[in-house]
This record gives structure tokens, sequence and C-alpha cells, in this order.
């Protein structure tokens, strides 16, 4: 049986010798104690990996040790031992950070066990998805999220020890032209075999996380000065460009690499992303592999005609976005329930463009707000048309950015869009991304519940993938749990992901939400979904992202395919 260790802080001996005692009478033996008389340095205890879990005396200092352990990110969970309990002060108790408590003169010892084994059991649960929440699947790479965190802690490390620190964004030409010729399994094999390449031309300070599709970066901390950051992309270029095996023939790609560097081109995230992709643009603009590091006199500048920048900045003026929407199905009854409206930017040249390749450096040039507003006049003009089309009881649901709901006018101007419209705002939903939420979880909850008094409803995006604090999921006004896509694709092959996904579905069960499985794209996983009970689903084996006017002939579609003994 796996022993945990138990940390014990208080300084009432009688404390000890109580909780001491009931951890002995557990049955099977399976926690071992580990004790700290004072206050003194609880810290170093509280981010010990050795410590499954505290039991923590409740004084004039637990609000302040609460504190601390969220600003240092332990991952402990801490239980109070309280003289008495009321609402208000488990409540004050669980915003400071406390998983969960215990009250002297009724410390049963099934009570105690139950609270450590679940206290234990969530901490091991959270771990593995944060693992699974900041890599990507396909690669083992970090992912956005990853990315982003990994980079902002390089460069702090930049300004406290004085080197530098450079980024590189690589991104593969003509991708999409290998899809499309060899099939996505052999364009998986190629950009897995490109990041194998990769990590071999790095040091072991460096990182790499993969960013979309086809794009990486990379980031090199402690780098001397330009031509060594030079040196090492052209290593790169020239790895990637080695001749690879895809369907039995010999295939070669190029790469175009851009690179900004801390501190000289840039002093914050967003900063450093737009030069990088700056210039990574402007290597792309070659032909062949290219390696370019970001310069003010960059002919690619971000204010001039041409750049991506600058047809962005076009296309929000000139409303060129426009949504596709995939269908959310339920799975008891195999009938439309809802849509997720998807942006799409229609490109005047390249036509319809998918939001991978601009949506991030929207978000670095501050025009997700813009945007977010016409994605929901768009998503209310939809829900106009479905109720001409006599499709009631579709729900839309609408991405929700940070910079969006934080905008002091943001509910005064949904309501404006809902009323000029005429659109049923029960029917529409705003998903919300973990990450956003925990930026700033009261201001957050504030803005929700103005909204929710207009009729609308809340999902959790992402769900698994970032979150930290899942008292949360109590205190805001969220109906629905979204299932990441990446704990959804390898099962029921992969039991990682299936005690992953098997979790969040009890868990949502549990707290009376509905949920909401992404990117299902096989019949075996519909199955294993229906199986365990999970109510909604939304992927390619029922359809991708399509415009408004094609529901009509999905619905056949699917009405068709009920009569068969497949959906019987």
């Amino acid at each position: 049986m796996e022993q945990h260790t138990v940390l014990i802080i208080s300084e009432n001996k009688t404390d000890h010798l109580i909780l001491s005692a009931c951890l002995e009478r557990a049955l099977p033996q399976r926690f071992q104690l580990a004790t700290l008389d004072s206050f003194e340095r609880p810290l170093e205890a509280l981010l010990d990996p050795g410590i499954d879990a505290v039991i923590m005396a409740h004084g004039p200092e637990s609000e302040y040790l609460l504190r601390l352990a969220q600003k240092n990110e332990a991952t402990v969970p801490i239980i109070l031992l309280l003289d008495e309990a009321s609402d208000r002060l488990i409540t004050e108790l669980r915003e400071y950070g406390a998983q969960d408590y215990l009250v002297r003169g009724q410390l049963q010892d099934a009570l105690v066990h139950r609270i450590l084994d679940y206290s234990i059991q969530l901490k091991q649960a959270r771990e593995k998805i944060r693992q699974l929440s900041n890599r990507d699947p396909l690669t083992g790479a970090l992912n956005r999220v990853g990315f982003r965190a990994h980079l902002e802690r390089a460069m702090d490390r930049s300004e406290r020890y004085g080197f530098n620190t450079a980024l590189l964004l690589v991104d593969i030409d003509q991708f999409a032209n290998i899809n499309d010729h060899y099939g996505e399994v052999d364009g998986d094999l190629m950009i897995k075999t490109i990041s194998r390449r990769l990590l071999n031309k790095m040091r072991s300070t460096d990182s790499i996380a993969r960013l979309g599709a086809d794009e990486f970066a990379v980031v090199l901390e402690d780098v001397t000065s330009a031509a060594d950051v030079a040196l090492i992309a052209e290593k790169m270029l020239k790895s990637i460009s080695a001749p690879m095996i895809l369907s039995e023939q010999q295939v070669s790609v190029d790469a175009s690499i851009g690179a900004a560097i801390y501190p000289e081109d840039g002093r914050d995230f967003p900063d450093l992303v737009e030069y990088a992709r700056s210039a990574m643009h402007q290597a792309k603009s070659v032909k062949g592999g290219k390696y370019i590091l970001y310069s003010e006199k960059l002919a690619f500048d971000v204010a001039g005609g041409h750049s991506l920048a600058a047809q962005l900045r076009t296309a929000v003026r000139k409303n060129q976005f426009e949504l596709h929407y995939q269908p959310r199905v339920d799975l008891a009854s195999g009938q439309l329930v809802g849509l997720e409206a998807l942006l799409r930017w229609n490109h005047p040249e390249r036509g319809l463009i998918s939001p991978g390749e601009f949506l991030s450096v929207c978000e670095d040039m501050g025009l997700m707000k813009t945007i977010g507003y016409q994605v929901i006049q768009h998503a209310c003009s939809a829900l106009v048309w479905l109720r001409e089309q006599n499709m009631v009881n579709v729900d839309v649901a609408v991405n929700i950015s940070f910079s969006q709901i934080q905008d002091e006018r943001f509910v005064e101007v949904v309501k404006e869009i809902i009323s000029r419209s005429g659109a049923d705002a029960a029917r529409l939903e705003f998903e919300l991304t973990e990450t956003t939420i925990l930026k700033s979880p009261s201001a957050i909850k504030a803005r929700m519940d103005e909204l929710r008094l207009l009729g609308i409803s809340f999902s959790l995006d992402d769900f698994g993938t970032g979150f930290s604090q899942l008292s949360h999921l109590t205190e805001l006004p969220i109906s629905a749990l979204k299932v990441d896509a990446g704990f959804v694709r390898e099962v029921p092959n992969n039991p990682h992901q299936e005690a992953v996904c098997c979790m969040i579905i009890e868990m949502a069960r549990r707290l009376g939400m509905m949920v909401v499985a992404e990117g299902a794209e096989t019949y075996e996983q519909i199955e294993f979904l229906r199986e365990q009970n999970c109510e909604q689903v939304q992927g390619f084996y029922y359809s991708p992202a399509i415009p408004l006017q094609q529901l009509p002939r999905f619905i056949e579609d699917q009405r068709a395919k009920r009569q068969e003994p497949l959906f019987s």
C-alpha cells in the first residue's frame, strides 16, 4: 500500500497526539507522520515535494500562510483545523486556498481518513492534469500555455542574472501541402520528426514548444550574442531540410525562422512574440529556408502596408471576419443541440484562413476586444436565423477572451447587441477558459453574475488544462464543462486519458453540470463517451465547423444516420 506523508502544523501538542493516533488507526495503514512544532519556517515544508497533505491549526497566521502558499504555487492540499466552523469562515479560507477543514472535538477516524484520501487523490489528479495541460500530446513539447509560462520565467531569470534570452519562431513551409498529399498521419509523423530534430540542436537549458499545426517556438537562455543565435538557427534549418521518409517516399521541407532577443528587442512577452513573428514572416517571404533576426529596419515592418499586422487591422476595420459553426450533438438522441462559433478570416486574396494562423497575432496586437464584439454580433444574428428556420432549441456558444470580459463596457455592449439583434439571450452561451478565470477570479465572477441576469449561460472551455482552484467550480455560475480534445484524442486506448475523462465527467455529474466532449473523431471515442454518460459531443466524427447555411443539410444527414443500425 502506498504510504502518504501528512504534515501537522500546530503549537498545540494535543492536536499532534489526537491526529497521530487517528492516522495510526487507518486500515490499511497508509499514512506516516511529519511534524512541524512552530510556524517559524513553514514555507519550506509546504513546498516540500515529499509532503502529501498538511493539517494546519487555524490561527492569526493562517491567512498569511495560505496566501504565501498560493504565491509560491504550493500544490500540497492544506486542511485547516478549526475550533468551530461557520459558513463565513469556511468561505474565506477556501478563497485563500484551503482544501478542506476539520473541527476539534469532531475528529472521527473515518472522517479524517476520508478527507485525507480525497485531498491526496485530488492533488495527484491535479498534477497529472497539469503535466498533460502544459504539453503538446503529439510531440511532447510544451504547448501554448506551457510556452508562455516558460518564456516569462526565462525573461525573469534574464533580468535577475543579466543575460540575454532569444525567442525563435519556426514555421514549416508549405506544410498544408504535405497534409493534402500524404494525409494527416504522415503529417503528424513529419511534425514529430522535426520536433526531435530541433531538440537535437538545442542545449539542455533550452526549451521547445509547439504553438500551432506547423509552428514551433524555441527559447534559448543565456545567449552571448546575435551571432550565436544565428549559428543555432542555421543548424536547425539544415536539420529540418534533411530528407525523411513518408509513405515510402523521400520528402524534404524547408522552414522559416524569425528571432527576437530579450531585453534588446522587447522587454515584455507580447512585444517579444510579435517581433519574432514579424521576423519569421519576413523570412517566409524569401523562397527556401531562411533565418532573420528582428530589426526595426525590417522591410516587413509591422506598420507596413503588406505586413500581417497591417492586414489584420484592415480586416478588423472592414469586418472581414466571419463565423463557422461546429455542431454539438446530444449523445442520447443524436440530435443537434448546440453550435460553437469559430472564427474565420475571409482574406480578400487567400480566402478563408483558420484562426491558428492569425489569432495569436491578434492577441499580441490587442485586437481581440474589437473582434470579440464582432463575433458576438454574428452569433446573435445566427440565433435569429435559427429561430426563423424553426431550430429554436439550439444554443450558440462563443469563446470569450480575458481582454473582452475585463472591458468595463462589456456587459453594456453585449446587452445592446442582444437588444438590437432580437436574439434570445437564453440561447447564447459564453465559453471561458480556465486561464481566463484565474487571471482575476473575483472580477470575472462579478461580470458573469451581471451577464447571467441577461439570460446568458456559461461553459468552462478546455477543462483540465490549467485550473488550479477547483473551488471556483462551485462559486462561479458555470453550467457546463467542456472536456479538452487532448483528453479525448486517444481514448479508449490510452488509460491515462481515459482516467482523466472519467474523472471530469463524474465530477461534473456530481456538481450538476453538463459535460461536452470536444475533438471526438472516431466511433470508438463516441461509444466510450456514451458509456461514461457524457451528454454532448462535438468533433469531426459528426462535422467540422461549417457555414450556417449548411446546417439544414447536416440535420437531414443526422436524421438519416439515426435510422441506420449504427445509431440504434
